[in-house]
């Protein structure tokens, strides 16, 4: 962990061998550590076919024998045994709470195999990356694994904004009872209050935006919000992968 931290405070303006040397060398000799970690980086960047090459290249059968941490239902918990040899657009995640899932988990993988504790973990995460805690802490999921509100700096246009505003446009509310409405909607007026959420479970938002992310174009699209809301504890995620990748009967997959 020191050595970790060395290179995060030392702001050394070069990097030579007498570096190198000091950089920690992780324990892939479990063969659950090593198909975890592998399944999770490629999925988190083998978007399009243009990883497709280094998706074959770096298969393994394991990979489907692999699962989430977590028993969340807003995890896609087939997502493992759906993957191929041959690059899919199914072999990446898309949903941002899935993404998150698999940056938890790497983060846990990653001090097991340098050899640190849980209690390390936990501390780093609060004392290194308090901006991360404060995102985290208002950064808002919904049933599908969306983002519907966050505060982070880094997600600027991703979910609603905190307000609604004169030049937003109008997003249609479904319920299971009644007539669709429409409306301007600012995450204020959906948040969950005191606990209790201010819309019933299964609430459709459907909220019209201009996408400008993809060649060919600005497209208009449609993203759609599932209620309930929810946040998510990546401390109380961290305890759960830990014992889960530290379960000695997870160490039995094939290489």
């Amino acid at each position: 962990m020191a050595k970790v931290e060395f290179f995060r405070s030392i702001g050394k303006k070069d990097f030579r061998d007498d570096s190198v040397r000091l950089l920690p060398v992780l324990d892939l000799s479990l063969a659950n550590r090593r198909i975890a970690l592998f399944v999770r980086v490629l999925s988190l960047n083998c978007l399009t076919t243009h990883y497709a090459d280094l998706w074959q290249e770096c298969w393994s059968p394991a990979f489907q024998q692999d699962h989430w941490s977590s028993p969340d239902p807003r995890l896609p918990q087939d997502f493992f045994q759906k993957l191929t040899p041959t690059w899919q657009r199914h072999c990446a995640l898309r949903t941002d709470y899935a993404r998150r899932q698999a940056l938890v988990e790497i983060d846990v993988l990653a001090p097991q195999a340098l050899g640190l504790t849980l209690d390390e973990l936990l501390t780093i995460y609060r004392v290194q990356f308090p901006v991360m805690r404060q995102y985290e802490q208002d950064t808002w999921y919904d049933a599908a694994g969306r983002i519907v509100f966050t505060a982070s700096k880094g997600l600027v246009g991703v979910g609603l904004p905190r307000k609604a505003g004169k030049r937003d446009v109008e997003c249609t509310v479904r319920s299971l009872e009644g007539c669709p409405t429409q409306r301007r909607l600012g995450w204020e007026d959906i948040q969950p209050k005191d606990g209790q959420p201010q819309v019933p479970a299964g609430t459709r938002v459907e909220r019209p935006i201009l996408d400008d992310t993809l060649p060919g174009g600005p497209v208009a699209r449609t993203i759609t919000y599932v209620a309930p809301f929810n946040l998510a504890n990546r401390e109380a995620d961290y305890r759960l992968a830990w014992a889960h990748f530290q379960n000695p009967n997870q160490g039995d997959l094939p290489t």
